[in-house]
């Protein structure tokens, strides 16, 4: 049932009979008055139920109901010969008025760090001194109000104290050297510049960090709130620039990785809600699980690195190596944890932490830590998640966690971290979990007699569902790659096959397996492949329930790109063919990547997507004009974007063009080329 939030108890649950859970925890952000669009806002009861009763029967106690009046009317008189220029208090039972000096207000002109509103801690609610209940130093409570609470501070309640954590903090802050050897945190000046500050929130629970003040110093938006504080004396600190941060990812960030403009991507109904959640529990002082503040760190990273692209301010960059830092120390002591039995943390966080943390190496630029979370999620995946019921959004992460998977083995051809890959197979193997995966664990090609029949084959539940890495030829109706990105299955499972030729291909030259096909059979296979890849279909109408606003065109357009590149890479991959034969193949993904440029000033929608088309067809161009133009393309979605896989892929584009041109007459692949540097 859903709480109706009727006070002082839900009235549903009352006429049900049912003890009221209450609402979820939540803050709401806004640059405006929310009253303004209709929008609700809902803000937690700093006392509980028994307080305010006990607080209500104290004021309401103290005075008669016939002296009510009189008591009122000798306040006005009280306040009316008052001074206008001195602060004063006055009091006559319940009631009461004061005036204090203007001096004590802030205004938004004051400083453009100021903050939009004090969200105050459960645990300076019931401290041991009065003087700390709600308020900060520059709000001191009357000596009414003071009296009040006092009353209720000395009446003991066992459940409220069973509740809150317990405060016992460690006074080792400035001992760098002791907090290096116990949390194996890296706290040299180039990681971090400023001695950190830490705070224990409940015992054995998690230890966050604050950021240096350099890092705080850039904020300068009057538009977003910098810090969200609970008072001086607070003992829990929230990172200072959070708020400022989760909005640009929402804003910014979410944009460049999927063509959709809906919110019913996992990006919206999945990470964001979990890392608002995140904020809401750290404001409130409530313990979180490693796997929760790895994902929040890890989101507050990818934002700090975006800023840092898009300002060029090197205090974006020392917060995103910050945090960074933290979400692999949560990812760490997660990781330590994920498969204990009883679990310490859900299945859906464990994973949004890890898909998480491979966008944050994809975006420092790290392939060595790209490559290991991604095996380390496709082990969690494996042993974890393909035995149990799937809900929609357990689908909508192991989708993610495929595709981003599948296009990083396209380009990942030097077979880099090749132990770390063995640990990870025989870890599934021993668990007993490979017998759920319906793939096989080295990417592996499968039988199949025609494979133009079989593409047409349906799919059952429980091979679309655990077919994790797109083996097995056929239609699953439930996919959800078309609602998620907007591309078909099917390109999914051709790139697939051919990243799976490619290994077996390689496999034959270095006489690796004994167990190679044939080289007839080999070029069956391909042709089939070939045959597949011509007749992909330009749209996907698979998904009836894309919004209105989602352009068509642009779509059509990204399929145009993906597929053009795909042939490049087969041919190049498997044919080895010449560069100058794909040429009107690499004209073509150049088009439309002019066309997403034309259609928006900005970064289009999903422009991430379109980095391996781009790159795939710019390292086969020869042509100087066509060079430029992609080159340009990769350039001014870095500027728009901030993102750093733009410019990194430019840059490894460039290498290969270097080498290429360097090579004279010879026609060598960038495969070739990335082998032989490996």
């Amino acid at each position: 049932m859903k709480c109706d939030e009727t006070r002082p108890t839900c009235t549903s649950c009352s006429n049900a009979g049912l003890n009221c859970g209450g609402y979820e925890k939540s803050v709401f952000f806004g640059t405006h008055d929310a009253s303004s669009n209709g929008t609700i806002r809902f803000r937690r009861p700093l006392l509980t139920e028994h307080e305010r009763a006990c607080m209500s029967e104290t004021l309401t106690s103290s005075v008669p109901p016939k002296l009510a009046m009189w008591h009122i009317e000798q306040i006005e008189e009280s306040s009316e010969t008052a001074s206008r220029t001195k602060d004063f208090e006055v009091y006559h039972g319940c009631f009461g008025a004061f005036r204090l000096a203007q001096e004590q207000y802030h205004t938004a002109s004051d400083t453009s760090m100021m903050v939009t509103e004090e969200v105050f801690c459960p645990q300076e609610l019931f401290s041991t001194g009065e003087e700390s209940l709600f308020v900060s130093d520059d709000m001191a409570l009357t000596p009414r109000t003071r009296a009040l609470f006092q009353s209720i501070l000395e009446d003991p309640l066992p459940e409220r104290n069973q509740l809150l954590p317990t405060m016992d903090l460690l006074d080792f802050a400035n001992d760098s050297g002791r907090i290096e050897e116990i949390f194996d945190v890296d706290f040299t000046p180039s990681a971090i510049q400023q001695p950190q500050q830490f705070s224990l929130l409940a015992q054995d629970h998690y230890f966050p960090l604050s950021l240096p003040q350099s890092a705080v110093n850039h904020m300068s938006s009057p538009e977003s709130p910098e810090l969200l504080r609970a008072g001086p004396s607070t003992r829990v600190v929230l990172p200072p620039d959070a708020v400022q941060l989760f909005k640009h990812y929402s804003i910014t960030v979410l944009k460049l990785l999927t063509p959709f403009q809906h919110s019913k991507t996992p990006w919206h109904v999945l990470f964001m809600p979990h890392v608002k959640n995140c904020l809401a529990a750290l404001t409130l002082g409530e313990p979180l699980d490693h796997a929760s503040l790895c994902a929040f760190y890890g989101v507050l990273a990818v934002s700090a690195f975006s800023l840092h692209g898009l300002s060029a301010c090197a205090s974006w960059l020392e917060t995103a190596k910050a945090y960074k830092q933290l979400a692999r120390e949560h990812a760490r002591k997660m990781l330590h944890s994920a498969y204990d039995i009883p679990k310490t943390a859900k299945y859906k966080s464990i994973l949004m932490a890890l898909l998480t943390m491979v966008q944050v190496a994809m975006i420092s630029g790290d392939a060595e830590q790209t490559d290991c979370y991604f095996l380390e999620a496709e082990k969690f995946v494996r042993v974890k998640g393909l035995n149990r019921k799937k809900s929609r959004k357990v689908r909508l992460l192991h989708h993610c966690y495929a595709f981003e998977r599948i296009f990083y083995e396209s380009i990942s051809v030097a077979n880099v971290n090749l132990t770390h890959r063995n640990h990870v197979r025989k870890t599934i193997e021993s668990s007993g979990a490979a017998i759920y995966s319906q793939d096989s664990l080295t990417f592996r090609l499968s039988s199949w007699g025609n494979l133009d029949n079989d593409m047409m084959r349906i799919k059952g539940k429980e091979e679309g569902e655990n077919d994790l890495h797109l083996q097995l030829p056929g239609t699953w109706s439930a996919t959800l790659y078309p609602e998620i990105f907007g591309i078909p299955e099917s390109y999914l499972f051709l790139l697939s096959l051919i990243i799976r030729l490619g290994k077996l291909k390689d496999a034959a030259e270095q006489q690796e397996d004994e167990n190679i096909l044939s080289l007839k059979e080999f070029l069956a296979r391909a042709k089939a492949v070939e045959r597949c890849i011509k007749q992909l279909p330009q749209s996907d109408t698979s998904n009836s329930e894309l919004p209105l606003e989602d352009s068509q065109s642009l779509l059509t357009t990204m399929l145009s790109a993906m597929q053009n590149a795909l042939a490049i890479y087969f041919y190049r991959r498997i044919y080895d063919v010449e560069a100058s034969i794909l040429q009107s193949k690499v004209e073509a993904v150049r088009d439309c990547l002019s066309y997403f440029e034309s259609v928006s000033s900005d970064t289009p929608y999903g422009a991430i997507r379109l980095i391996w088309p781009a790159f795939i067809a710019g390292c086969e161009a020869e042509d100087t004009d066509v060079r430029d133009t992609i080159s340009g393309w990769f350039d001014r979605s870095a500027a728009c974007s901030g993102s750093r896989l733009f410019a990194d892929t430019r840059a490894n584009m460039e290498r290969i063009w270097a080498q290429k041109d360097r090579l004279g007459g010879e026609s060598a692949s960038w495969i070739d080329l990335m082998k032989s540097t490996a």
